[in-house]
Parts: structure tokens; C-alpha cells; sequence
């Protein structure tokens, strides 16, 4: 969806709540895209000035999540945080090289300080959308398969238009990637006006299936993830739904009994507010902590007002 412009999504499978994860199953398959934590808009603009000239680590703070992640296995002495590398997108094509190097860079540095904690690398997010970026992806996947093979990392992409699989402007495109890829991560949200958090996981299974099938008529060995699903706390979104931080609790505990049970990978959207965020209110509140305000170093868990500092 067009509101998740500057996040570079790292799937973190990792237990953040014992009121959501409990066992070390749910940690499988249960996980949260992250982003840090940004003050109020606007946002820096990562596409020019900021990162440009810069090396991967001296870039925005998304490029030291996969190190940080690294330093946490390595103190556990166990992959405790599973991370998927992600790469965004840029029209210029030397911006475009420099993030999959940065992309690739940040894996190598993880995976050398404990190995297994980066386990893939997710070119672009929500880019497969017409017959200009779509074969853009799909040569991405192509130019870096053999390195991240080489590098014991798997390839995929991530996409809002699953669905399409079965027909519609972007079915050739799909089939191809699906092809290439070792995964595909599928974007699926709440329907229009959802109000039942067990109903909309009901929804987001059915979706989930639907293309999964779709794309193992491609290729049966390809991993079909949920790249993101939420429900914000407050305010109005794109899918009209009822916000409540008792739906959202309500809807992550239902997805995450949904992972466990069915064996597939989830990662909620998201882990913190997004106050940077423009357009509508609600937009700004799909995160599971809050930070009542921007000069306090102390986050708060919106389902049980716990603290944390």
C-alpha cells in the first residue's frame, strides 16, 4: 500500500509479548515488520541527500537492524531474531545498486558476527505493479539470485498484489517471479469495513490460500509468507475498519494462533506508531507500542499499559 513509502521491512520472528508469544513454536512462525522509531513528520528523505555518498552503516538507522539483531543471537548464543533483509526501491538505477550492496553488506556483517540470523533478502515492497516495475523486480531476483545463493540467503519479493495471480494485468509477472524466487511475501489486509477480528482472520486465510495455490501452479517449492497484515488502534484507515486497541490486540492474538496452527509465517504490521505519517489519522497507529511522547526515552505496550524503557 502506498503508505508504507520509506519503511524497509525486516521480518523479525521474535517473541516481544508473553501475552502474545508464549512458546518457542509461535516464535517460528509469528513475527512483526519494523521500523524505527521516527518523530513527527516530515520524514527524512532517504532517497537523496541522506543516504547518498554514505557507507551502509552510516546510513538511516534501518541498516543496523540486522547487526543489532546479530549482537542479541550472539548473546543468547541462539537465532533468537530471524531477519529478512529488505531492499527498497529507486528509480535511479545507481541508487538502486547501492541498496542491494547495502543490502547485501548488512546480511554479510549479521550473518558473520552470528550466522543464520539474516535468512533473505526482499527485493522491493509492493513495486509489482504494472509492466514497467514488475520485470524490474524480476530482474533484480535474477541479477542476485546466484550471490545470495552463495551467500546461503534466499530471494524473494513483496507484494499487495497476490490476488492477481489468478488473473489481471500482473499474472505474467508473478508466474515469473514466482519462478525465480525462493519465497514471496503477500501483503493482505482486513476487508472494507471489518469489525470482527475473527472474521477478518478468516478473511486473511482465505486470501493467504488463494494465492498460495495460485503460485505453487508455478512453482510447489516456493515459501508463500504473510509479508503484513494489521489493524491500527485509532483513526481511520484505507480499509475503513473499526480501530480499537481491542480489535488490534484481538486481531494479533487471532493471527498469531493462525501462524501456529497453519505453519506459516506472519509478520504484523507493525511494532511502532508512525507519527511522521501524513493523510489519514489512523495510518499513524498500526503499532503494537506507542510512545506518549517524542522526548521521552520510554515506549508503552497499547493492549496491557505496560512500560518499557
Amino acid at each position: 500500500m502506498a503508505f508504507l513509502r520509506f519503511l524497509l521491512f525486516f521480518g523479525i520472528l521474535v517473541s516481544f509479548s508473553p501475552q502474545l508469544l508464549t512458546t518457542a513454536q509461535v516464535i517460528n512462525y509469528f513475527g512483526v515488520a519494523f521500523s524505527p522509531y521516527v518523530k513527527n513528520a516530515p520524514f527524512p528523505n532517504w532517497d537523496t541527500s541522506y543516504n547518498n555518498g554514505k557507507n551502509w552503516d552510516q546510513c538511516d538507522s534501518n541498516c543496523l537492524i540486522s547487526r543489532a539483531a546479530a549482537h542479541i543471537n550472539r548473546d543468547h548464543n541462539s537465532v533468537v531474531l530471524s531477519v529478512s533483509q529488505g531492499i527498497y526501491q529507486h528509480d535511479d538505477g545507481g541508487l538502486m545498486s547501492r541498496e542491494i550492496n547495502n543490502a547485501f553488506s548488512a546480511a554479510q556483517d549479521a550473518n558473520t558476527i552470528f550466522g543464520g540470523t539474516v535468512w533473505g533478502l526482499v527485493f522491493t515492497n509492493e513495486f509489482v505493479t504494472d509492466s514497467s516495475n514488475g520485470p524490474r523486480v524480476l530482474q533484480m531476483i535474477r541479477d542476485n539470485k546466484a550471490r545470495a545463493h552463495g551467500m546461503n540467503l534466499r530471494v524473494g519479493t513483496r507484494v499487495h498484489t497476490c490476488g492477481e495471480i489468478w488473473g489481471g494485468n500482473n499474472q505474467a509477472i508473478l508466474q515469473q517471479i514466482a519462478a525465480e524466487s525462493d519465497f514471496i511475501m503477500c501483503n493482505l489486509y482486513p476487508p472494507y469495513n471489518a469489525n470482527d477480528p475473527a472474521r477478518a482472520v478468516q478473511a486473511i486465510s482465505d486470501a493467504y490460500y488463494s494465492a498460495r495455490d495460485g503460485f505453487w501452479r508455478t512453482n510447489p517449492q516456493l515459501e508463500v509468507i504473510i509479508g503484513e497484515t494489521g489493524w491500527a488502534s485509532e483513526g481511520e484507515t484505507f480499509n475503513n475498519a473499526v480501530n480499537t486497541i481491542e480489535n488490534e490486540k484481538r486481531f494479533w492474538e487471532g493471527m498469531r494462533d493462525w501462524s501456529s496452527a497453519n505453519r506459516v509465517k506472519v509478520q504484523m504490521f507493525e511494532a511502532f506508531d508512525e507519527p511522521w505519517k501524513t493523510g489519514m489519522e489512523g495510518e499513524k497507529h498500526f503499532g503494537w507500542w506507542y510512545r506518549p511522547n517524542n522526548n521521552e526515552a520510554r515506549y508503552i505496550e497499547k493492549a496491557t499499559g505496560q512500560v518499557y524503557q
